[in-house]
This record gives C-alpha cells, structure tokens and sequence, in this order.
C-alpha cells in the first residue's frame, strides 16, 4: 500500500475517528487504527467494540491496500510532522514508512484481516435532519443521562420521533431533560442511544445549518452518516421509563424567573459554599415577588435575592445544586418558569414560550424543619 496525503488533512481525519479509539481493550487490535486505500479516497477507522467511526478523506492512492497501525503512536507521530505532503508506504510485512519533509517514521503494523468488520445495519427507518439541531438537543438533556450502570437503559437518552416531532430525554433517579423540535418525517422512531455516543458525538456534529445528517436505526444498531463520516453504534436495550407519566400536570405555585443571569450568578454564589457543606443543598424560599436563595456550611454562608413573579402559596424547598445549575446554564431564554406543587414534590422548569421545547424537572431534598 502506498499513498501521499497532507498531513493537515490526515490529522482532521484522526481527530475525528480517534473519538471511537480503545484505550484499554479487551480485544488489543482495537487499540489499533485501520487505514484502507482504495477508490480514491483514505479510510481512518478506529472502533471501542461498541462504536466505530469510518472517516473518509481525499489522497493520492499509488497502490491500493489496508493496514493496522498502533493507535496512539501513529496520531503522535503525525501531530507532530511539519505541514507538508505526507507519503507513507507499507510493504509485505505491514511494517509503515512515513516520510514527511526531511522526516522519516517507522511503524510496526498488523494484518488489517483482524480489524472487526464495519456493522451492517438492517433497518428500514431512516431520519435527516440538521446537524446543530441534534447537536443542541444533545447539549441541552445529555447532563441528565445517569451513570448508574446497575441500571444500564438510563445511561443513554431515548430519541423518539412520531408524528413530525422529534424529542430526546434523559433522566436519571433525580432529575429529567426532555427536548423537543418539529421535524417533518412520516417515519416514528423509538430508540435508547448510548451516552458515550452523545458525548462523542457532540464533538463531532457541525454547528452549520446547512450540514444534515442522516441516522439509520436497525433492530440493536445505528448508523450516522455525514458528509466524510460514517459513525456506528449499539443501542441499548430494554424499555425505557414511561416519563411522561411523572411529569407533573398542574402546579400549585408558579415561579417567573425574571432575569436568567441573575439568578444564574445568584445559584452559582450559593454553590460556593453548598459544596463547602456536607449536602450540596441550596434552600428556596419563594413569595409572591421574591425568591431567596441559601446555603451554607461550616465555614460560613450565602443568601441571595432573585426577583421574580409568583402566583400561589409561599414555599421552602431544598435541592441539590447542581440539578439546578446543570438547568440554568442550558437555558437560553431571558426568563423561564419554575412550577412547584409541595416541598417534597418535583420542580417543573419550562421556557415561558411554549414554542421553545424544552422541559426540565428536578427532585427537590427533603430536609428538617
């Protein structure tokens, strides 16, 4: 095998697929990068087992073939060759000379027949839509994904699309993220995608609006595709919780929020010292047009005064304070509403513009009197 390529271009493509490299492995080959020439275009393939990233990238094909090339070395190597065309040639014993400028790096391959074969995705439901738009949908619920891996169905987001609406949800035994944007598919769409995969993913996705991207659903498996990366992954399987069903309907007390960015600096002051505190809590306590905020520990405490509109009883609660912060900063709007209905029951945060699609809810503290 023997190709010549840029070696900026050869370095955009390992930083892509490099987000699917095994580090430690049970199965040593996927500590390796596949590298197949042919038709063309370069192949930069990594996978963890569960995910894999094929990223396609123009080159100089002079002979076809493939190779396996120690992961983490072979995207060193390359990091660090000067901007210049980059040739590298394999020979019989998958031994790889790459030759950059005056330099000159030697690596000891594999035979590319042990790389696992790419999934083959049998699914006939296919959605597009616009990269920022999943992207924003990722950054705005994928903090509420759980890392309890004893309940292994919550470590993902399930992604639903049914009748031109497209929502994700992750929840864990504290809080919910639900998101939801119009989205004209016939097609419905029920599925469990893996939070590894949102993370990387996010990394991925373009913020352009004119970049789509098309995800392809198979009974266990999905397919992402874009313009020069194809991604797949697992699902998670089992049923997802029925959420709507815990979502409170009615609220006793309604909160306007005000000012986002008042109360945003007014949490983040309270969280100094809650995570001084051997709770992390903050307290509320809510009147018609005030809403206080305290915490405190033994070193000393806060309080701090948020204004706001209420309609409905006076209220105490307590929450962890990072549920309440993880929500603030994902929140775009000037002023949003926090719907109460007891002390011990969950909070309710949604944009005052329906059309706005997200809702959040979080699991207030029971504390002493």
């Amino acid at each position: 095998m023997k190709f010549s390529i840029s070696t900026a271009a050869l370095n955009e493509a390992l930083s892509v697929s490099t987000h699917a490299l095994s580090a430690r492995s049970t199965m040593p080959i996927l500590e390796g990068i596949l590298i197949r020439a042919r038709d063309g275009e370069l192949n930069v393939i990594c996978s963890d087992g569960n995910m894999s990233i094929d990223v396609r990238t123009a080159a100089t094909i002079a002979e076809e073939g493939s190779v396996i090339l120690p992961g983490r070395l072979f995207m060193d190597v390359v990091r660090r060759l000067p901007n210049d065309e980059c040739v590298v040639t394999v020979g019989i014993n998958h031994v790889a000379v790459i030759r950059c400028g005056g330099s000159r790096t030697t690596l000891a391959g594999k035979d590319a027949e042990q790389f696992p074969a790419l999934p083959h995705i049998e699914g006939h439901k296919s959605i597009s839509l616009p990269q920022p738009l999943l992207k924003n949908m990722i950054q705005k619920t994928s903090f509420s994904i759980s890392t309890d891996e004893t309940r292994k169905i919550l470590t993902g987001a399930l992604l639903e699309l049914q009748n031109n609406e497209l929502s994700m949800v992750a929840l864990d035994s504290f809080r919910l993220a639900l998101m939801t944007a119009p989205l004209n598919c016939a097609d419905t769409v029920s599925a469990v995608i893996p939070g590894h995969l949102l993370q990387e993913l996010v990394k991925i996705l373009s913020d352009d609006d004119s970049a789509f991207m098309t995800i392809t659903f198979g009974a266990s498996q999905m397919m992402v595709q874009m313009e020069d990366v194809t991604i797949y992954s697992t699902l998670l399987e089992g049923e997802y919780i029925q959420y709507k069903r815990i979502i409170p309907t009615t609220a006793e007390t309604k909160v306007t929020v005000l000012d986002r960015s008042q109360m945003e600096l007014c949490v983040d002051r309270a969280a100094l010292l809650a995570r001084e505190g051997k709770t992390n809590l903050i307290k509320l306590h809510i009147t018609h047009d005030m809403m206080t905020i305290t915490s405190n520990a033994e070193m000393g405490d806060v309080y701090e005064e948020v204004g706001i509109d209420a309609e409905g009883p006076d209220l105490d609660i307590a929450f962890n304070v990072r549920y309440i912060q993880d929500v603030i900063k994902v929140v775009d709007d000037d002023s949003f509403t926090m719907n109460f209905n007891s002390p011990v029951s969950p909070c309710v945060i949604k944009s005052t513009d329906e059309s706005a699609g997200y809702l959040y809810m979080a699991l207030p503290v029971r504390v002493n009197a």
